[in-house]
């Protein structure tokens, strides 16, 4: 089946003008979608080819938009942006999309195409990823089943399911004016495929019983190709939720944040508010690095998306501001806090550690924009001034030892490793300070080994309509691709919900 694709170019430049793209330039042909043809050329800024004169920064070339569907009650509403999952298959032909409202779609890159697309019925897509291979493409469900799924990419007709709920139990759809209802089914919150073929998954249900009060179930398993569970941690699923394991394959290690949102005490023999280190292969337990809450502001120490693991260190990027390099075996080697908490006049302010990761010997994170800390009183008004560090990229040693930084007018909104493992990719999202909506779209570094500051290694700025979801996908050919969503404003809402493409 093919769907609509609606291909682009840039408005600022005549469709027949050559554009200064990363690693070469875009000219009219064939080979990339929207009429453009790829030309891999070591261009510098002030070189001339075909009579134009190369920019500062590449350009970024939008290829062509696929609408995901409606979600503009939900925006109206004032709900979250719409969680979308996107990964490139290894040979970079093909983009899966995992979407909010419940659709696997797979778009041919070289054509901008739908080739294939499937509504799974209720709940999400939460996570899609690719076999090594490319023949099988899986996507984890947030749904009353929590389906892991083995599909055929070209039909989306399943191979074989799991039905992860059978461990973390199951909850009913929520009523439709339930914004965030859709996160009290199980899901599939960790997706990752070895190269050996397996599947780390990362299963977790977080929930309110009967009588009002919150219950969390979750397990992490390690899938066969053919969909057989070949270990479990813990062996019997655990009053706990688990969320986004970071892998290490060449010293066969995983690292999981483990936390805990029940009424139900936790469970004193897991590293709540840390990590839980484990063998790739049989999931059995290494260590634990556990970090006490920052008092007085925060209860608890809170992990998301800022959890890497290299050879010999684990980073750990927290909700009150901090980041703490390990060792992995409970042992800090270094804690940094470029997002902890500051007294502006009487108001404390802070700045999350949502995103981060390790790479060879560097380590990389992000500072969201300013908040008050959940501890604080009045943390729902408007904090008074912005936190000093927030809305930085950050990149240090694995001791700690500053490296670069970069800080600009756009709301950072989560990060990622190009599949070049080369390029960092941090998208601009919703702003919360002022109104501009210029400034949406995604930033593009350059992570080689050369020391210089962090404003030299901005490689381009991708421009979107609308502010884009914390999930990017950049493939090893340099196609990147963002998950734009709509925003409330004074007219209503604005934007449309599409993946956009860009070179």
């Amino acid at each position: 089946m093919v769907g609509l694709i609606l291909a682009c170019t840039d408005p600022e430049r005549p469709a027949e003008a050559l554009h200064f793209v990363r690693g070469g330039v875009l000219e009219p042909g064939e080979g990339l979608a929207g009429g453009w043809h790829h030309r891999p050329m070591d261009w510098t800024p002030g070189t001339t080819v075909g009579g134009q004169v190369a920019p500062r920064l590449a350009d970024c070339v939008p290829l062509a938009r696929v609408p995901l569907g409606d979600v503009s009650r939900l925006v109206a509403a004032g709900g979250a942006a719409p969680d979308t999952d996107l990964a490139f298959s290894d040979d970079g032909t093909r983009l899966a999309v995992g979407s909010y409202l419940g659709e696997v779609v797979v778009i041919d890159v070289a054509t901008g195409h739908v080739v294939a697309r499937r509504s799974l019925g209720e709940g999400m897509a939460r996570r899609v990823g690719w076999s090594p291979s490319g023949d099988t493409l899986y996507v984890g469900e947030q749904s009353p089943d929590a389906m892991l799924r083995a599909l055929d990419p070209g039909t989306l007709a399943d191979r074989w399911t799991l039905r992860l709920a059978e461990r973390v139990g199951s909850s009913p759809m929520p009523a439709g004016e339930d914004l965030y209802g859709i996160y009290t089914l199980p899901g599939v919150y960790g997706l990752e495929v070895l190269r050996t073929g397996d599947l780390i998954v990362a299963v977790a249900h977080s929930w309110p019983d009967e009588a009002g009060r919150r219950e969390n179930r979750a397990q992490l398993l390690r899938v066969s190709p053919q969909g057989e569970p070949r270990a479990a941690w813990p062996p019997e699923p655990a009053a706990v939720t688990l969320l986004h394991p970071a892998i290490h394959e060449a010293s066969n290690r995983l690292v999981v944040p483990v936390t805990h949102t029940a009424d139900e005490p936790a469970p004193a023999d897991l590293p709540v508010g840390g990590v839980a280190v484990l063998t790739l292969d049989t999931l059995a337990p290494l260590g634990a690095m556990l970090v006490p809450p920052l008092l007085p502001y925060f209860k608890t120490a809170y992990l998301w998306n800022a959890v890497g693991i290299a050879a010999d260190r684990v980073l750990l990027g927290f909700g009150d501001g901090r980041v703490v390099l390990g060792d992995g075996q409970g042992e800090v080697v270094q804690t940094l806090t470029p997002g902890a908490p500051v007294i502006v006049g009487d108001v404390p302010v802070a700045a999350s550690v949502g995103h981060g990761f390790l790479r060879g010997d560097g380590a990389y994170f992000l500072t969201s924009g300013t908040n008050i800390p959940w501890g604080a009183a009045a943390p729902e008004l408007r904090p008074p001034s912005p936190h000093p560090g927030e809305n930085t990229l950050h990149a240090t040693t694995l001791d700690g030892a500053p490296l670069w930084s970069f800080t600009g007018p756009w709301a950072v909104q989560g990060m990622s490793l190009g599949d070049d493992d080369r390029t960092l990719v941090v998208g601009a999202g919703e702003r919360l300070t002022d109104n501009r909506r210029d400034l949406y779209g995604a930033l593009l570094f350059d992570l080689d080994g050369t020391p210089r500051p962090g404003d030299e290694r901005l490689l381009a700025t991708c421009v979107t309509e609308g502010p884009v979801f914390f999930r990017q996908a950049l493939s090893r050919d340099g196609v990147l691709a963002l998950a734009e969503v709509p925003y409330a404003d004074t007219s209503g809402v604005s934007g449309e919900y599409r993946v956009v493409l860009f070179r």
